[in-house]
């Protein structure tokens, strides 16, 4: 019962600025942003750019130590339109984001990508991310991730989300990803319509445990998408059982296991593969970002 509860909450892993001025005074204005000069930031970063009453106004550069620098674009002092942030920790990871800022956080579309090595603190392997999309604050909200581990199979999982979609996949070897997609050889697949509810998630926890799960959907007050109605199927071939959960309102309204059932298997794995069509309108872009790692 408790290996059945730990599988209902998956989390399918979520401006402008007018200037007015008189004719009598864009000349002015225009010497002001474009005067390239050297300052000292308030947050102890050093700065060389176009500035305008003092402040980075206008298109610079700012950097803060030797690992972190931006290049790009400024409004009255703050990061604010197209720009690209570098941060660096010599022998453990690189941060890259270029795209639209706004308020000195990343605001818009744009890019971050990150690149992990193994260290004696993470304990990870070697990893490539690249987060594609819509950013709010600082944090991706919606579009495309990639997650590339340089393992000895070179797992890769993609992901895209919005407000209507989630859609996931992961496969235990990159290099499928160069061959038309088949089921047998991804270890989650996912794809919820928000709108409607609907979904369905299939996961090959291990080589004796697959599950498999299929209803409505709805999101959690904390924003994670959640099995709401429907049915949790887990294969598990070790013991040769089935364990069936009908959920309601994101509880267990019953369990019960069963003998495996090879039929049953086929028919979950047949109806999978009916399924990866839907992939169809997202792999192109989760290829390019990939080949982009």
């Amino acid at each position: 019962m408790k290996d059945m509860k730990k599988f209902i909450a998956i989390n399918l892993l979520t401006i402008g600025l007018l200037i007015g001025t008189s004719v009598s005074n864009v000349g002015e204005l225009y010497a002001a942003t474009t005067q390239e000069v050297s300052l000292t930031l308030s947050n102890k970063g050093t700065y060389y750019g176009e500035v305008q009453n003092g402040k980075p106004h206008g298109k610079g550069t700012a950097t803060w130590g030797e690992y972190k620098t931006y290049t790009g674009e400024w409004r009255y002092g703050k990061r604010s339109g197209q720009g690209k942030l570098v941060t660096t920790v010599p022998d453990i990871n690189q941060v890259i984001y270029e795209g639209t800022w706004a308020n000195d956080k990343q605001n818009g579309q744009g890019t971050l990508r990150e690149y992990s090595k193994f260290n004696e603190y993470s304990k990870e392997y070697d990893r490539a991310t690249a987060q594609q999309g819509s950013f709010k604050n600082g944090k991706a909200v919606s579009g495309y991730t990639v997650i590339r581990d340089y393992t000895l199979d070179s797992e890769v999982a993609f992901r895209y989300m919005t407000n209507d979609v989630i859609v996931a996949f992961s496969l235990s070897d990159a290099n499928d990803l160069n061959a038309p997609l088949k089921s047998e050889n991804m270890s989650l697949f996912a794809f919820v319509d928000l709108k409607k509810g609907s979904g369905f998630l299939m996961q090959y926890n291990n080589n004796s445990q697959h599950m498999y799960q299929y209803g409505t959907y709805k999101k959690n007050l904390s924003g994670e998408t959640n099995l709401f109605n429907g049915t949790i199927e887990l294969f598990n071939w070790h013991y040769d059982e089935i364990s069936i959960a009908s959920v309601q309102k994101s509880k267990i309204a019953s369990y019960k296991v069963v003998p495996t059932s090879e039929e049953l298997h086929k028919y979950r794995e047949s109806i999978i593969k009916k399924k990866l069509n839907l992939l169809d309108p997202y792999m192109s872009n989760f290829k390019k970002i990939y080949n982009q790692l």
